[in-house]
């Protein structure tokens, strides 16, 4: 399901699940309002769970920042075959002006 409606406060209790997962294979939190911390903390916790599964991050509609983008070049070396589907990133224009 997605539009779901998770608060970023919720992406604390979802980051902990993930950190011990051995079973989801497709996360589908589209259109939450989790904010790109929120998505950059789930990341993390699958990049923590050497016995992941996790095949597939929607954040649909939620755009991310430079941050998650580089924690998720980390996390393809590690697992190659994750894809995370997100709103685009934030943030790029400002950094290369400066």
């Amino acid at each position: 399901h997605s539009n779901n409606r998770i608060p970023p406060e919720g992406a604390i209790h979802l980051t902990t699940g993930l950190k011990v997962n051995k079973a989801i294979k497709l996360l589908n939190i589209n259109r939450s309002p989790i904010r790109s911390d929120g998505c950059h903390e789930i990341l993390q916790s699958v990049k923590e769970n050497q016995n992941s599964v996790m095949e597939t991050l929607k954040l649909s509609d939620i755009p991310v920042n430079q941050d998650f983008e580089d924690l998720y070049k980390a996390v393809k070396e590690i697992f190659p075959l994750l894809r995370v589907k997100h709103g685009g990133t934030f943030g790029i224009l400002r950094k290369a002006l400066s």
